[in-house]
């Protein structure tokens, strides 16, 4: 049996060097489609958080699929309200979205500033920890100082700023985002269980790597708690020695974990100022009118110029400058380097953009193309290499002999450059047998020994470039920093975009509880009252879990003391409404808490936004709002049908009109003519196509309403009606002997399938193709007598 799959472990790359939705906000930026929608939520005036709010609810309405207005009756609506609706949602979705926000992304500015003034701190003292004049107990008092530095930013931090800026801020400054980051990607690779029982369900939570900006977050939390011996944010407040402990542990991870050599710290400090720059300039454009694509151009136009700056220094040290910019390992530089196809550094050591265009600018004046540098490069493919191998290995005498001729000889080397400067006839037989073993022409070789001369002359001697597979990266330079800029870039922006992320997250996993959610109600409607504990059970484990959420919401969104707001945004995520909907209603709504007791209104100020008593009171609230909901989902299904049964009433008697008007036509037209001057009675005849459309007719008119043998028997006496009202005078079937004729005809029909006679339900039930068949066989009758009644007239006629 299989219990479950093994999901991959190849996730690293990716997701833990810049999350993931950032990546995703920044596309909907450059699809034009997207583009649209988002302008359509903002004005001329907004700034580019305005943009990354708009982009948020983009994101959340059209990739996640999220709704706050579910509206039941869709299909009743034009397709322009239809639109107006959705503008609508996405709009209700901004406001929530800025709401939480708040100045989130402000705060994360911030932050990564105290973090840079922090790291600063201790990049002085290593630097001047080299210095021949410094003393040890010059040492000791600077790291005292920044002790006391590092306890009143957090200290200023706990009393003054939100929960999760205390977490971040710590986690950063002793390395924990990345470490747990890579850690969730591991633990989410594991065996993934396909069949879970309900309650089994209700206890685990989902892969952490759907949420993993949020599940870092909660890691974080976690592991801070844990390490530093505090169970919550308002013991922190109280309690002096975690402080201290958590300043301890930050001064011993950052004097470990910076370069030992004296430029290598001043790489970190170079990467420090060109971080706070983009900081900067990010913080500037969150409060100006901008155009993402100019804006994003512009920064990484910026950072390529400030990183090809640091090529001129050694291998090492530019690897020291992107390892803190990218807040990343050396390994993990050198598997970057590796990804866009840096192999060897010291080919991108030294390198600028002159150097650059020196290179592409003598290759189009000299027409030198990249596989020309490709077969110097390759051993197999250089002509050059391959023919003084094939030369030195020859065992020919008598062309080993032409081989040793002083003319192409030097220093008693053989020199292809000499072998080439003479005309090939003077070697004519040599160069047949080179072109015959290895297919080498003489023109081909001559060619590639003038490319190569001056590929060896411009790039190598003048340019001072080491060597062809320099050459080679230098034609992708641009491409290479481009990408290597852009990932650093996305890091930043990623840091930025923290909390906006986790926003995000947070809709997602809430909603993702609402399928959970419904299992367990429909569960608890069907026990019966025998299994009373098993709605205790459910209802219990749906409390806890509602707990868990509020737990992680109030720290998210800074909540602790607005119980309405947190599980508003439950309430709201579970049942497709609002955040200003769901609040309204623990606002003005009589709760469940009270209900059969009295009738009362939840106080906000007496509770806590983390509560049991509210968790019990959001799961009966989601049932009346669930039975709500199926009431009204019902109520337009009977209205549907309703209106649905009104339409094919129309269309029948439609159809019964239609099914009938074709024959009278036909006789009509037909007994009518038949006494005019000149007619020849053959084109008045029935005809094959007559008995064909007659036969759809019958067919149809006797899938109506009501039994199909009288629906068939009231068409064949409609038609003899119709010709008797023609001619009275012709002798025709009565109604009784119609009505027999077609029996006999069902019948007989259906007898052929059955090999018995049928019952009125298997006439009810005949196939359609047996429908047909009764159908054409009347309709060959309907115009077998018509032909009668049209020729006996005409002859009556002519002897007048």
């Amino acid at each position: 049996m299989i219990s479950g799959i093994k999901r991959k472990t190849t996730a690293v790359e990716g997701t833990t060097r810049y999350f993931q939705t950032v990546d995703l906000i920044i596309s909907h930026f450059k699809r034009e489609a997207d583009k649209e929608k988002i302008l359509e939520l903002i004005n001329e005036d907004s700034t580019f958080e305005d943009l990354l709010i708009a982009t948020a609810a983009i994101h959340i309405y059209h990739n996640l699929g999220l709704r706050v207005n579910e509206n039941l009756n869709l299909e009743e609506g034009t397709i322009q309200s239809t639109r107006n609706l959705e503008l609508g949602e996405k709009k209700i979705l901004s406001e929530e979205i800025k709401h939480l926000l708040n100045n989130s992304i402000h705060l994360e500015i911030d932050m990564l500033n105290r973090i840079i003034n922090l790291e600063e701190k201790f990049l002085e003292i290593l630097i001047y920890e080299r210095d021949d004049n410094f003393q040890e107990i010059e040492k000791e008092e600077f790291i005292k100082n920044i002790g006391k530095f590092i306890e009143r930013e957090i200290l200023e931090i706990i009393l003054k700023y939100p929960p999760y800026y205390f977490y971040d801020f710590i986690g950063e400054l002793i390395g924990l985002p990345n470490e747990i980051k890579n850690q969730i990607l591991e633990d989410s690779s594991g065996l993934k269980e396909l069949s879970v029982e309900l309650e089994r369900k209700l206890q685990i939570e989902e892969k952490e790597d759907i949420y993993i900006e949020l599940s870092t977050l909660n890691r974080i939390i976690n592991r801070v708690k844990e390490e530093f011996e505090f169970k919550s944010y308002h013991e922190l407040k109280m309690q002096a020695m975690p402080v201290r402990m958590i300043k301890k542990k930050i001064i011993r991870y950052d004097l470990d974990r910076y370069p030992i050599s004296l430029n290598g710290l001043k790489s970190f400090k170079r990467a420090n100022v060109l971080k706070r720059n983009i900081f900067d300039k990010i913080e500037e454009a969150l409060q100006e009118r901008i155009n993402y694509e100019e804006f994003e151009r512009e920064i990484l136009h910026y950072m390529k110029n400030e990183i090809i700056k640091e090529l001129n220094t050694n291998p090492n040290d530019f690897i020291y400058f992107l390892q803190n910019l990218n807040e990343s390992k050396f390994e993990e530089i050198i598997y970057k380097f590796n990804k866009y196809g840096i192999y060897n550094i010291l080919n991108i050591i030294g390198l600028n953009s002159d150097i650059v265009k020196k290179v592409k600018k003598n290759m189009i004046r000299y027409n030198i193309k990249k596989f020309d540098i490709i077969q110097l490069n390759d051993k197999k493919k250089n002509l050059d290499y391959r023919v003084k191998r094939f030369l030195n290995d020859l065992e020919y005498l008598e062309l080993k002999n032409i081989i040793n001729d002083k003319s192409i000889n030097e220093d008693n080397e053989f020199r292809l450059s000499n072998f080439l400067s003479h005309e090939k006839n003077r070697f004519k037989e040599l160069w047949s047998y080179i072109e015959d073993k290895i297919g080498i022409t003489y023109i081909n070789l001559k060619d590639f020994e003038r490319k190569k001369q001056i590929i060896d002359k411009i790039f190598l001697n003048q340019l001072s470039l080491n060597s062809y597979s320099q050459i080679l990266f230098i034609m992708d330079f641009n491409e290479i920093m481009d990408n290597l800029v852009k990932d650093s870039f996305f890091y930043l922006l990623s840091k930025i975009l923290r909390q906006l992320s986790r926003i995000i997250e947070s809709y997602l996993k809430v909603a993702n509880e609402r399928p959970l959610f419904l299992m367990a109600l429909k569960k608890m409607m069907n026990t019966t009252e025998s299994e009373e504990w098993v709605w205790i059970k459910i209802e219990e484990l749906l409390i806890q879990r509602i707990v868990s959420r509020q737990e992680e919401l109030v720290i998210l969104y800074n909540a602790e003391n607005q119980p309405f707001l947190i599980n508003g945004f439950i309430l709201a995520r579970l049942t497709n409404r609002s955040l200003k909907y769901c609040i309204s209603k623990y606002e003005n709504e009589e709760s469940p808490l009270y209900e059969k007791i009295k009738p009362l209104i939840l106080k906000k100020d007496l509770i806590s936004s983390i509560s049991y008593c509210l968790g019990f009171d959001l799961i009966k609230r989601f049932e009346q709002m669930e039975s709500l909901r199926h009431k009204e989902k019902k109520k337009l299904k009977e209205e549907k049908h309703k209106k649905q049964d009104e339409k094919k009433k129309k269309i029948r008697e439609k159809q019964k009109n239609n099914t009938l008007n074709w024959i009278e036509r036909r006789i009509t037209s037909s007994l009518m003519r038949i006494n005019s001057t000149g007619i020849n009675p053959n084109q008045l005849y029935w005809q094959e196509k007559d008995t064909k459309i007659t036969a759809d007719n019958i067919k149809l008119h006797s899938e109506q309403e009501g039994f199909p043998l009288d629906l068939m028997s009231d068409y064949f006496n409609f038609t003899i009606e119709k010709i008797k009202s023609l001619y009275p005078d012709l002798k025709l079937p009565s109604q009784e002997k119609i009505k027999s004729l077609t029996k006999k005809i069902v019948e007989k029909t259906l007898t052929e399938r059955l090999k018995h006679q049928p019952d009125k339900t298997e006439i009810e039930n005949m196939l359609d193709g047996e429908r047909y068949q009764i159908s054409k066989e009347i309709a060959s009758k309907i115009g077998r007598i018509l032909d009668k009644a049209l020729y006996t007239k005409f002859k009556n006629n002519r002897r007048r």
